[in-house]
């Protein structure tokens, strides 16, 4: 038979679903049930799920009381935190009217200790600081903050907390509250700079034992304590790190000495004697190769010797690094040896590396990607490639490594947010090599770009190297900024000094052209160049010209001595910055298209452009006769126009060759006569 509307209705309100329903509303529950049952009273199996919800639920007693204790709990919380705060309220205004009373001599330790605690509930300006002046004084004033200091420097000396070495062996990891309340002390007292000359030797054992009571690293007033009572320090906490140590040795990790990793160097000056004949103990260190806590204790150990030791130590840990890597890259705690030796003798760190890759399979997680991860990643860098004894060969013999393990076929593409991996840090990590050594600069920095250049594994660099060198250029372009001279320079004379080697580059090739305009005038110089056959007067005439045509942007100088004892033709150097053109000029009647290609490369770019202010320059060659040169590279016949074009194309591919760092160019001057005299002429046609 069909279902009634009715009996629809009610079949909808008792569906299978058992809501949760409040134990306050039961009773409601309970008549609406009951309500429904005449509406169904000649449909059994309503009736029989109406009697069904009426009985009580399982767990629903245990959940109501349950509910009525956390209820109660709760209540009891709001009317302990209300009279809390009345009672903070009363005491904050018993500080406000009478100070005095509060620190009266049988208060003084009650109220100090009040105002501690405050200080713990005030969020960022917790007791983890210790002593907090601005926050005692911006609620209370400085007379109230002076009374506290001087209650919390004599209550630190009525206690004495015991080491982790005193305490059982199930409360060695726990301190007492208290004692941070004495640590505080100390750092309220710590205020005067003198402070540490005050205390006697008793008192200065004393404020070491609350040191590691500090929750990072160890208090900042350790420093001074160490300065005026070296020998406290030693005795109590040196002790601590002999017996933390020693338990290092069985697996644990040092707590204690990551402190002292992180003191000052002064600090941890005072912990070497105990570091060192632990470190000398070298066999126990090779018992235990895969224990990771021993690993950092070891690691943590050399780093403070390298940080804080005298040279001696530092010849110690390079001696030992150098002896445990003699064996290869497998040996136990290579990790940590390498990164030290790279840092104390990088030169022999490259060694080692090299030798240990030697045999190394090349993967995308082999052995090479897991070193230049952890050695040279940018963010994460155990070593320090801008000092002084990673010179630009040391750099570029550390990149082929790097090229060769981390190759770049291989490197990782990602899409979107991602956790770096291991392959993705020695990616990093090799870009930091390259970057390096594209920063190095000199003569030395130079000869070793220009061999990276040449170097096939490094072919796939130069389109990245391009747009950098570009962009830096357009950067520097529009950072230029005139001074005051360089406008009035400009005002005068149409162009302003140049100060960057594009500047400089443009300003040279322009002046260049302008010779080529006065080649054309009837006051020209041709004749009287074309016959000169030695160099040395042909660069006086040029130079003269290039000077005439200064107007204050630039000077010239002829046979200028580069760093390498070489001679340049013609120099224009600003006169408002460093930037010099470099112009090396050559008689091409007597010499071969070989010769003049070869000239950009052998003479002008690496002997002439080394230093950083030479980044414009140009082979200048002039004719006074028609002839033919060999094609430097087909052997074909050409003529001048063709080989200023082979000439230009050979510095143009020089140029990107070395990222656009550098700007070379080829300029032809032709002094053969253009047209024949009116007496040639004359003859030809009898």
């Amino acid at each position: 038979m069909r279902e009634s509307r009715t009996h629809g209705s009610v079949r909808g309100a008792l569906s299978n679903e058992r809501p949760y329903r409040d134990h306050h509303d039961e009773p409601d529950h309970r008549k609406l049930l009951e309500s429904l049952k005449p509406f169904v009273a000649d449909a059994p199996s309503l009736l029989a799920i109406i009697d069904d919800r009426l009985k009580p639920q399982e767990g629903a007693a245990e959940l109501r009381r349950m509910q009525a204790q956390h209820e109660e709990r709760t209540k009891q919380a709001k009317r302990e935190a209300a009279e809390a705060h009345a009672s903070w309220v009363t005491f904050w205004q018993e500080i406000e009217r009478t100070p005095s009373s509060v620190f009266a001599a049988d208060r003084a330790e009650h109220t100090a200790w009040n105002l501690w605690q405050a200080v713990e509930r005030s969020g960022n300006e917790s007791r983890a600081a210790g002593w907090n002046r601005r926050f005692i004084e911006a609620q209370f004033g400085k007379d109230v903050a002076d009374r506290l200091r001087e209650t919390m420097m004599t209550l630190w000396r009525n206690d004495k907390p015991t080491l982790r070495s005193e305490r059982p062996e199930d409360k060695k990891d726990t301190f007492l509250v208290k004692w941070q309340f004495g640590l505080a002390g100390i750092s309220a007292e710590a205020e005067d700079p003198n402070w540490a000359k005050r205390l006697s030797e008793e008192e200065a054992a004393l404020a070491c034992r609350y040191a590691p009571i500090e929750l990072n690293g160890f208090p900042s007033w350790l420093e001074s304590l160490a300065i005026e009572h070296p020998a406290a320090v030693d005795r109590v906490l040196g002790g601590e790190l002999t017996l933390s140590l020693s338990e290092g040795e069985d697996s644990s990790y040092s707590m204690f000495l990551q402190n002292v990793s992180h003191a000052s160097a002064i600090v941890a000056a005072l912990f070497i004697p105990r570091i060192r004949p632990w470190l000398m103990a070298l066999a126990k260190i090779d018992a235990a190769p895969n224990n990771q806590a021993f690993e950092q204790n070891l690691r943590q150990a050399v780093g403070i010797m390298m940080k804080a030791g005298n040279d001696d130590d530092r010849r110690f840990i390079e001696t030992v690094a150098v002896e445990r890597l003699s064996k290869g890259l497998s040996v136990p705690f290579a990790r940590v040896w390498l990164p030290a030796l790279f840092r104390l003798n990088p030169a022999a760190g490259v060694m080692v590396l090299e030798a240990g890759l030697e045999q190394s399979a090349i993967s995308t997680v082999g052995a090479g990607t897991q070193l230049f991860a952890s050695l040279f990643d940018s963010d994460h860098m155990a070593v320090d490639l801008n000092v002084p004894e990673f010179t630009p060969k040391l750099l570029l013999r550390l990149a082929r490594v790097a090229y060769q393990h981390v190759q770049i076929s291989d490197d990782v593409h990602h899409e979107g947010a991602r956790m770096l991996g291991k392959r993705d840090r020695a990616e990093r990590g090799r870009d930091a090599l390259t970057n390096a050594l594209l920063a190095k600069t000199g003569v030395e920095g130079w000869a070793a770009k220009l061999e990276m250049a040449n170097d096939p594994l490094f072919a796939h660099f130069k389109d990245r190297a391009i747009a950098l060198a570009e962009e830096k250029a357009a950067e520097e372009a529009d950072s230029v900024a005139l001074t005051e001279v360089e406008f009035a320079v400009l005002d005068k004379s149409g162009e302003a000094p140049p100060s960057t080697p594009e500047a400089m580059f443009a300003l040279m090739r322009d002046r260049l052209d302008d010779i080529d305009d006065l080649l054309l005038q009837d006051e020209s110089p041709r004749e009287a160049w074309a016959n000169i056959t030695d160099e040395h007067v042909m660069r006086r005439e040029i130079a003269r010209e290039l000077r005439n045509a200064a107007k204050q942007t630039y000077i010239v100088d002829q046979e200028s001595v580069t760093a390498d004892e070489k001679e340049t033709d013609i120099r224009l150097r600003s006169t408002s910055s460093k930037q010099i053109g470099t112009i090396e000029l050559k008689l091409g009647d007597g010499r071969s298209g070989r010769d003049l290609f070869n000239t950009i490369k052998d003479q002008l770019l690496t002997k002439y452009m080394a230093a950083d202010e030479c980044r414009a320059g140009c082979l200048l060659v002039t004719i006074a006769k028609e002839r033919k040169w060999d094609h430097p590279k087909t052997g074909k016949k050409i003529n001048f126009d063709q080989l200023m074009i082979v000439l230009n194309e050979e510095a143009e591919r020089l140029s990107q060759e070395l990222g656009g760092e550098v700007k070379l160019m080829a300029k032809g001057l032709n002094l053969c006569p253009r047209l024949k005299t009116e007496k040639q002429t004359r003859s030809k046609g009898k």
